[in-house]
């Protein structure tokens, strides 16, 4: 219980220190402070949160001083998005502070990855994996880009996740000593750190306007995962597959914005959107009803609005220009994915399943509007409170996972479907009101 007040007390302390540095950098006055001395250099943050962070680590392990461990490295974990904010605001981008950025990353977080290894807290044989890959993408990879190559070595968003993912995996380590009844997911964390350093690395020496496609692609083979698990009756790891299929399906089309496309892009995407959202989950309601005639015309139905809503939105609403940026006409297919799969796990009477279900294929057919969650939510909510917010979702359904509570993780389906239809609602109604 101790480590949890430290932790609670070390994220209110780093959130009040990065709020403050968001709230110097919206003056000028502030931004010319900061870009005047050295100290607050985002190269030299990089420097302090390397040293910060070891220092933690050394009271943590060898002291044993616990509260003052996870306060250093919560901070030095913070500061990691200090250093980008202040080199954007104040203009102080610089080659070398994209060579930096991931090596103080590493130097901060792969030592008490080791340490916990030691201490049995993780697999050491998995741990110098991830060192050794790490290494190899930070020096050779790096230098075989830079020497052969024009694309780009800076992090992409595949090292960014893994870096945050690995403070998380530190974090969370420090309390499986404890008395608390916590479950060890670490190995599935850790392995998610490999998967993640190995694409980040892949991804470097992609062509840029491949991103989208592989994106779309991966989306498309959570989907078959998903059916494939429906088959075998493994309904909570289905919906596993399809939630991370929706996290590619984020960003596939933020890749295309940014980076450009192939023109095969848009199908690879309704494609993908259509097994993932509406045939996995359209399977999983027949087989919720036991594959009785109601349920597969019940699964039919939702897979065929989810068709309809892809193919109005490929073929009218892509190009509507009543429609505001931003805007979709209908419930969007990932939202009705996690509606439906929600239902399914959650609900114990088939009525309230079939409800659910047929409010869900109503919105999706419908000309009601909703907003984008990753392009009109998401960039209004501070970056870390996202962070913050996200991880504590993954620790949910985690936990989730390893208690064998599929009706819970349904619940939490329910009310994320729920608090998106608020958040959009509310963004539309104050739109209009503006507008009025």
């Amino acid at each position: 219980m101790d480590k949890i007040i430290y932790l609670s007390i070390s994220l209110v302390i780093s959130v009040f220190m990065y709020l403050a540095f968001v709230l110097v950098l919206k003056t000028e006055k502030g931004r010319g402070f900061l870009g005047r001395h050295w100290v607050f250099h985002p190269n030299a943050i990089c420097l302090w949160r390397v040293i910060i962070g070891i220092s933690g680590m050394l009271l943590y392990f060898l002291a044993g001083q616990h509260a003052l461990g996870i306060l250093l490295f919560t901070i030095s974990a913070v500061l990691d998005g200090v250093d980008g904010l202040v080199a954007r605001q104040c203009n102080l981008t610089t080659s070398f502070g994209e060579e930096i950025d991931p090596l103080c990353d590493k130097m901060t977080y792969l030592p008490p990855i080791l340490f916990f290894a030691y201490q049995g807290f993780l697999d050491v044989t998995a741990a110098w994996v991830l060192v050794g890959i790490e290494v190899c993408g930070q020096f050779v990879v790096r230098y075989i880009i830079k020497r052969f190559t024009l694309f780009s070595v800076a992090a992409n968003n595949f090292g960014k996740i893994k870096a945050v993912l690995c403070f998380s995996l530190i974090i969370y380590c420090s309390f499986l000593g404890d008395a608390l009844p916590i479950p060890d997911f670490s190995r599935q964390m850790l392995d998610l750190c490999i998967i993640l350093s190995v694409s980040s690395i892949v991804f470097k020496m992609i062509p840029n306007r491949f991103y989208a496609d592989i994106l779309s692609l991966l989306n498309l083979f959570c989907g078959i995962m998903g059916i494939v698990l429906v088959f075998q009756g493994r309904y909570a790891y289905a919906t596993m597959a399809i939630l991370a299929g929706q996290i590619f399906d984020l960003f596939d089309g933020r890749m295309a914005e940014k980076h450009g496309g192939t023109r095969f892009g848009p199908w690879f995407d309704d494609i993908a959107d259509l097994v993932s959202f509406g045939v996995c989950p359209g399977l999983l309601i027949i087989f919720k009803g036991e594959m009785t005639l109601p349920f597969i015309v019940l699964g039919s139905l939702y897979s065929l609005a989810i068709g309809f809503r892809l193919w109005r939105f490929l073929m009218h609403d892509k190009n509507n220009q009543d429609l505001p940026p931003g805007v979709f006409n209908g419930l969007p297919s990932p939202a009705g994915a996690m509606a439906a799969l929600g239902a399914c796990l959650f609900c114990t009477h088939p009525w309230a399943v079939m409800l659910m279900v047929c409010i869900t294929a109503f919105l999706l057919i419908s000309h009601v509007r909703f907003v984008h969650f990753g392009r009109v939510i998401l960039i209004r909510l501070p970056r870390t409170l996202i962070v913050m917010l996200g991880f504590v979702v993954v620790f949910i359904i985690a936990y989730l996972i390893k208690a064998r509570d599929s009706q819970m993780l349904g619940a939490l389906l329910i009310i994320c479907f729920l608090t998106y239809v608020i958040a959009s609602s509310h963004f539309l109604l104050g739109k209009n009101r503006i507008r009025a």
